[in-house]
C-alpha cells in the first residue's frame, strides 16, 4: 500500500476502535430487563431500533453521498455518543424507545458511508481487493479492544450501577469525531448526485441480479442472528447461576463470557480476507448459515452449550458481514455506493423486525433457548429454499 494511504487507513483503524469500544455490550439487555420489561417488550424495543434504521437508511446514505462519507460518519458518531449517555438515565419503555430510535438514526449515518468511504479510499490506488482484509482487520482490532471494555463494563455494573458503563462508552465514542475530521474525504463528493439518480441506482443494483438474491439471503441470516442478541445475556446469566456463580457477580461473569465471544469474533473477523481467499465467498455462505442453524437447535439440550454456540455466532456474524459487504461493493460503482449499501442495510434491518417481535413472544411463552432453537430451524429451511430457487452467490 502506498505511503499516502497508510495514515488514513491507520486512522480508520483508530476510528473503528472507538466504534467497537463498548462497556455496555454484555449488560445491555440485562439493563433493559432491570427496568421491568418482558422479553416481548425487549423485542418491541429492538423493533423500534430496526424500523428507525429502515426509515433512515436510504436518506442518510444519500446524504453521505451528498455531503461526503467522512462528514456523515462524524455526524452519526456525535448522535450515537449523545444517545449512549441518554440511555444510561432512561427508565421507562417510552424513554428507551426514543433513545433506541435516535441511536438508530445515528448508526445509519455511519453504516453505508463507512464502507463506501473505505472502498473509495482503496480505489484511489486500485487496491479495492484489500477491502475485506482491511475491514476484517479493523473489526478484529476493534473487537479485541471491545472485549476488554466489555469485561470492564460488567465489573462497573456490579461495582456501581448499570448507568456507569453507558456514560463511559459515550465518552470514548465521542473521541471518534476528531479522528474522522483529521482524515481526508475519499471522493470528490456527490453534489451532482440527485434523488432521481439515487432511485435509479437502487433499481439497477440491489433490486436486480446478482445482488437481489444475495441481499435477500443475507437478510435472512442477519434477521436470525440479531434476534439472538435479545436472549444471549439472560441465557448466559441463567447458566452461570446454575454453575454456582453468586448473584452479586453475575454481571461480571456474563461480561467475561462476552469478552471471550468478542475475542473469538475478533480473531475470525481479522482473518476474513484469508477466509475469502481460501474458502471462498460462495462456500462460506453455503456452510456458515447451516452451521449456525444447527448450533441453535442444541441450546435446549444442555445449558452450558450456550458458550460455544454464542461464540460461533459471533464469528459467523463478523466474517459474513465483511465478506457480504465486499461482495456488494464489488458489484456497484463509486457514485451511489453509499446509497446502495444503505438500501441493502435497510432490507437487512427490515428482516430483523418480525424475527424479534415473534422471538420475544415465543421466549415469554416457551423459553429463550426454545425460541432460538425454533428460529434456528427457520434459518435452515430458509437457506434450503434460497439455494433451490435462485443461487444467492
Amino acid at each position: 500500500m502506498e505511503s499516502g494511504l497508510r495514515s488514513p487507513v491507520a486512522k480508520y483503524y483508530a476510528y473503528k476502535a472507538t466504534e467497537f469500544v463498548s462497556f455496555t455490550a454484555a449488560i445491555w439487555i440485562l439493563f433493559v430487563r432491570s427496568r421491568g420489561l418482558t422479553f416481548a417488550e425487549v423485542g418491541a424495543l429492538n423493533s423500534v431500533w430496526w424500523v428507525a434504521l429502515v426509515v433512515s437508511e436510504i436518506p442518510t446514505g444519500y446524504l453521505g453521498d451528498r455531503i461526503g462519507r467522512r462528514s456523515a460518519m462524524a455526524l452519526g458518531t456525535g448522535i450515537i455518543a449523545v444517545s449512549t449517555a441518554a440511555m444510561g438515565v432512561s427508565s421507562t419503555f417510552l424513554q428507551l424507545a426514543i433513545v433506541y430510535a435516535t441511536w438508530a438514526v445515528g448508526q445509519t449515518f455511519r453504516s453505508g458511508s463507512d464502507d463506501a468511504w473505505l472502498y473509495d479510499l482503496l480505489g484511489e490506488t486500485n487496491e479495492t481487493s484489500e477491502f475485506a482484509n482491511i475491514k476484517g482487520r479493523a473489526a478484529g482490532i476493534g473487537l479485541a479492544i471491545g472485549a476488554l471494555t466489555t469485561f470492564a463494563g460488567g465489573v462497573f455494573a456490579d461495582w456501581a450501577n448499570y448507568s456507569v458503563p453507558f456514560f463511559a462508552t459515550a465518552i470514548v465514542t465521542a473521541l471518534g469525531i476528531p479522528i474522522l475530521l483529521s482524515v481526508p474525504e475519499s471522493s470528490d463528493g456527490g453534489s451532482d448526485f440527485s434523488p432521481r439518480m439515487a432511485v435509479q441506482v437502487i433499481r439497477d443494483k440491489p433490486a436486480k441480479p446478482p445482488l437481489r438474491s444475495f441481499v435477500l439471503y443475507f437478510a435472512l441470516l442477519f434477521g436470525v442472528v440479531n434476534m439472538a442478541y435479545i436472549f444471549d445475556q439472560p441465557i448466559i446469566r441463567d447458566v452461570v447461576l446454575e454453575l454456582g456463580v453468586p448473584e452479586a457477580a453475575t454481571n461480571t461473569a456474563v461480561s467475561a463470557s462476552y469478552a471471550v465471544f468478542s475475542l473469538f469474533g475478533a480473531a475470525a473477523s481479522y482473518r476474513a480476507g484469508w477466509i475469502r481467499e481460501r474458502v471462498g465467498t460462495r462456500n462460506w455462505f453455503v456452510g456458515a448459515p447451516v452451521l449456525l442453524g444447527l448450533s441453535y437447535l442444541t441450546l435446549p439440550i444442555f445449558g452450558p452449550l450456550a458458550f460455544p454456540v454464542f461464540m460461533l455466532a459471533r464469528g459467523i456474524t463478523n466474517v459474513s458481514t465483511a465478506l457480504g459487504n465486499q461482495y456488494v461493493n464489488d458489484h456497484v460503482d463509486s457514485i451511489g455506493r453509499a446509497t446502495v449499501l444503505s438500501a441493502a442495510g435497510m432490507l437487512y434491518s427490515l428482516a430483523v423486525v418480525p424475527f424479534e417481535l415473534a422471538g420475544g413472544v415465543v421466549a415469554d411463552v416457551i423459553s429463550p433457548t426454545g425460541a432460538l432453537a425454533l428460529f434456528g430451524g427457520v434459518l435452515l429451511v430458509g437457506v434450503g429454499i434460497s439455494w433451490v430457487v435462485e443461487h444467492p452467490v
